[in-house]
């Protein structure tokens, strides 16, 4: 991603348009690395979201429109620049030239009333990227990443230090080189050094999508080595650049995105880059949007799947334990059917009670059970009486009949849990929302699959619900999908009506499917549409001759206690899904 010097110059002539004068009201911390500035500006009248991250691939800040899940405690640097900030107004935006550091100067009152000027410096360099309070004298007052001093640090980054900028890694950037730097940079540079792996070393602030752009502006293969160089080719390398300085200092620039194969943003840039294919390069209004549409919706992606991952494991970890207990209690079952062993024994032995004496080891008795009459030879304990030995296999069968139901009882509830553990792994198949996933966590924390966090306080607002998916069928048929366990007990206990039709894969784990009839009578194309839809949203995703259940809700209900998701249903009819792409594609699905 480009957010390079070039890229922060450009957005901090947006963002003084914007901010300008604005005052600063609430301000959060969504996460460790990110803060959200909430301003108003006076005039025009408009209230702005300020989004500033250190993260270390999606660093960023630029304005928001979305709106941000936070904590319900802040942390302290959060309170902290709310007791600097709070009110304060901004005065403007300033850049040292060709850095990417972006400096936020504040004005406000200080509880003795003195006016003071703050200023919150963003550092935007990658993993070492940091946000830090400065008051007017220098000094530090708190930064989102502190930096004790040690042996292998250059700079100290704590409360109460002078702050000193990060030192640049050379020293010349297109505002300061000469010719004569280029050439003896390049001259004095190993022949088989490509060009673009020598400018992005010896020149600061430029990014490796800008030094392909310079080369490629200047004439330049991308892959040119410094032997294939001549003073023609470092003439025209200094040309470019000196233009490039020439339309930063202009303010000469414009936003455009780059897409992938599937039309989606994928990166930004503050000018038309000439070395990537036009045809998927788009303009857009502003260089906030751009970053927008790919930094911050490429850092959600990230976050999604950075916490899908860690259910899953969880999942993965709960599902290997319960397969394991129920391989234990299948052997146990085995064992235990010896039950009715000892129940023929015990009959036996008390038919020939007759013919057994005392001392005797064992008896071979017809086995009147047994079709082609068999027989059976039972181990007798001689120093027991022939009625002893017989009460002794009762007392064997008795108990082990006891545990066949024990171990019967505890293997239907693995099962159940099973189901219950592949229900929620079907939840986390994509695609999935913030919202579903931050469900499926309080799921799992209800259902003690995850540890809830004991030092946290409750949030004074609820998080916000997610909706069950809506699809338009033909002729302007609702269907209406669960996306997760949650949703599924809203969608079929509270929002359909007993009327309506509801579906679910049989025997697979999948999303509740209803078909919102308002009475009428829902015809098999309808029905075919919604099937489709149960199987696309469930285990069976990539299978064939998939059945389907279908039957009115009024049909289906919720036992009490039972797990989030879970359902019984009759008076229910069948059908067998081969997945069309055809009706799936009309869904946008595929």
């Amino acid at each position: 991603m480009p957010f390079d010097a070039y890229s922060i110059h450009a957005l901090k002539n947006e963002l003084n348009k914007n901010l300008i004068n604005s005052r600063i009201g609430k301000i959060f911390q969504p996460d460790q690395e990110t803060i959200v500035l909430e301003a108003f500006h006076p005039y025009p009248r408009k209230e702005l979201k300020i989004l500033i991250s250190i993260h270390p691939q999606f660093y960023r800040t630029h304005l928001m429109t979305e709106k941000c899940i936070n904590p319900p405690q802040p942390p302290a640097f959060c309170m902290l620049l709310r007791k600097y900030l709070q009110g304060g107004r901004i005065i403007c935006l300033d850049q040292p030239l060709w850095e990417r550091i972006l400096i936020f100067r504040i004005e406000n009152y200080q509880p003795e009333g003195r006016l003071t000027t703050f200023s919150l410096i963003f550092e935007a360099m990658g993993r070492s990227s940091n946000l830090l309070l400065v008051n007017t004298e220098g000094m530090v007052i708190d930064a989102l990443k502190r930096l004790p001093d040690g042996p292998k640090r250059k700079r100290e980054i704590m409360p109460g230090t002078v702050y000193s900028p990060p030192s640049p890694p050379v020293s010349y950037h297109p505002n300061n080189i000469t010719f004569s730097a280029l050439q003896r940079i390049i001259q004095l540079s190993s022949a088989a050094l490509e060009l673009s792996t020598v400018l992005s070393k010896e020149i600061f602030g430029l990014s490796r999508s800008l030094v392909l752009e310079v080369l490629h502006r200047a004439g330049i293969s991308t892959t040119a080595t410094v032997g294939d160089s001549d003073l023609e080719v470092i003439n025209r390398i200094f040309n470019t650049l000196v233009s490039l300085d020439r339309k930063i200092q202009e303010d000469n620039y414009s936003a455009f995105l780059y897409l992938d194969e599937r039309g989606k943003p994928i990166d930004f840039f503050p000018y038309k880059p000439l070395h990537l294919p036009v045809d998927k390069l788009i303009s857009v209004p502003n260089l906030i949007t751009a970053i927008e549409s790919t930094l911050q919706h490429l850092n959600e992606e990230s976050s999604l799947q950075r916490k899908a991952d860690r259910l899953k494991k969880v999942l993965k970890e709960a599902k290997k334990k319960a397969l394991k207990k129920r391989s234990k209690q299948e052997v146990e079952f085995s064992n235990a059917e010896d039950a009715n062993t000892y129940q023929l024994y015990g009959e036996l032995i008390t038919v020939h009670l007759g013919e057994i004496t005392r001392g005797q080891t064992e008896l071979l008795a017809s086995n009147y059970y047994d079709p082609e009459g068999g027989s059976v030879l039972i181990p007798l304990d001689p120093a027991l009486s022939p009625v002893e030995n017989s009460q002794f296999y009762y007392k064997k069968y008795n108990k082990a009949k006891k545990g066949l139901d024990k171990i019967q009882r505890q293997l239907n509830i693995t099962e159940i849990e099973l189901d219950y553990l592949a229900s929620l792994e079907n939840s986390l198949q994509e695609p999935y929302s913030f919202e579903d996933l931050m469900e499926i966590e309080e799921e799992m924390q209800e259902t003690g699959l995850l540890k809830m966090k004991s030092k946290s306080k409750p949030r004074s607002r609820p998080l916000p619900v997610s909706k069950p998916s809506v699809f338009r069928a033909g002729d302007g048929w609702e269907i209406l999908v669960g996306r997760n366990n949650k949703q599924n007990d809203q969608l079929t206990m509270k929002i359909a009506s007993p009327g309506d039709l509801w579906l679910h894969t049989q025997k697979i784990p999948g999303s509740h499917v209803i078909i919102r009839s308002q009475g009428k009578t829902v015809t098999k194309d309808i029905l075919l549409e919604a099937a489709n839809l149960a199987v696309y949203f469930s285990k069976a995703q990539v299978s064939s001759k998939v059945p389907v259940d279908y039957t009115e809700k009024r049909h289906v209900r919720k036992p009490s206690g039972s797990r989030p998701g879970f359902v019984l249903y009759d008076h229910f009819q069948t059908l067998i899904i081969d997945p069309d792409a055809e009706i799936l594609e009309k869904f946008g699905l595929r």
